[in-house]
């Protein structure tokens, strides 16, 4: 089969490598789509603290089910369409005990530290495996893996109807989290950002409002938008210093305030903010495996209700061949959606 191998950091090489063989409770996906993560690019450039290489990269993918190693009864069938939850967790660390296998002290995932969907065959879990409704289509379940990012964001944030929302950063992480909030009552959704064709984008779905603070003072225009109350949430996803200063100021008072983008480096955070304001202050990373399952039933019910065309936020789809030119010009900030690689 072919695979895209990451041989050595910014070296992609596509190779004709072994089908996986199974194991005990797993099955062998054939690959339909797989999506690019920023996490790749970190990975790709040699940045991501544990990733080693060779490896194959990819965690976000929609497949069928080309076979099944299992000896009890199972729900799953060879032909179904399926997506993987791709957490590895130990098991024995206190957090796993406790059953928040998200935050494992040594986690995971499949595509960062074994081989992942950027391939035509790959291995998974019996246990990690979500059946794909038919109403979903292929492309719009690849991306299953980001919009359970954004519904673990919104479920930490505790978003509920009526809730005002500000999203600081309009990447496809950013974005997706502002459809999330949308989704779950919020009653205004404003972003924050910078780059025009994000803005563009972020217009596109139908958000009247960002904030763009470098043409403009962001705390006045958030104090416009709410009426000098502030936002009830507020959702960093750029990772910035800026961003991470600005969401305390723009959160109202006892407010809450969410980090979910990775910094270049360590940043400083006003936590006279939040202390004279009595902010809740909390960070969200990646999913439990109840979020991913959610996340399919809200993808379909999302998709099913056409309020909005959710695959605007596929870019590009283009062969194996072309992954490392598209890492590249994500790299280069010439890409700001979600690009698949399609088998």
């Amino acid at each position: 089969m072919k695979a895209a191998v990451l041989t050595n950091w910014e070296n992609i090489e596509i190779q004709d490598v072994p089908v996986p063989e199974l194991g005990e409770e797993e099955c062998l996906i054939k690959v339909r789509y797989a999506g690019i993560c920023g996490t790749d690019l970190h990975i790709y450039e040699g940045h991501h603290p544990t990733a080693k290489t060779p490896v194959t990269m990819g965690h976000e993918f929609v497949g069928t089910i080309e076979q099944i190693n299992t000896k009890r009864e199972t729900s799953f069938k060879i032909g179904d369409r399926v997506v993987v939850e791709p957490l590895i967790s130990c098991g024995t660390c206190e957090a796993c005990k406790e059953g928040n296998w998200h935050v494992c002290r040594s986690l995971k995932l499949l595509g960062i530290h074994t081989n992942g969907g950027f391939a035509e065959y790959l291995k998974a879990s019996l246990a990690k495996v979500i059946k794909v409704d038919d109403a979903l289509s292929d492309r719009l379940a690849a991306m299953t893996e980001p919009f359970a990012v954004g519904f673990h964001v919104n479920r930490r944030a505790g978003v509920k109807n009526g809730d005002r929302v500000l999203v600081i950063g309009g990447g496809p992480i950013g974005l997706i989290v502002g459809l999330v909030a949308r989704e779950g009552g919020a009653s205004q959704v404003v972003f924050s950002e910078i780059k025009p064709a994000r803005v563009e984008q972020i217009h596109s779905f139908g958000f009247r409002d960002v904030i763009n603070p470098a043409v403009e003072d962001g705390v006045k225009r958030a104090n416009d938008l709410t009426a000098e109350e502030g936002f009830d949430i507020v959702i960093e996803v750029s990772g910035s210093q800026a961003g991470i200063l600005f969401a305390t100021q723009a959160c109202r008072i006892r407010g809450t305030v969410v980090f979910v983008g990775f910094p270049g480096k360590l940043p400083q955070l006003n936590i006279l903010q939040g202390i004279f304001k009595e902010l809740t202050m909390m960070g969200s990373r990646v999913y439990t495996f109840g979020d991913f399952q959610k996340t399919v039933k809200m993808l379909g019910n999302m998709a099913a209700s056409n309020t909005c065309d959710l695959e605007k936020l596929i870019t590009d789809i283009c062969p194996l061949e072309q992954l490392e030119t598209s890492i590249q010009s994500m790299k280069a900030g010439k890409n700001n959606g979600k690009i698949l690689i399609e088998f």
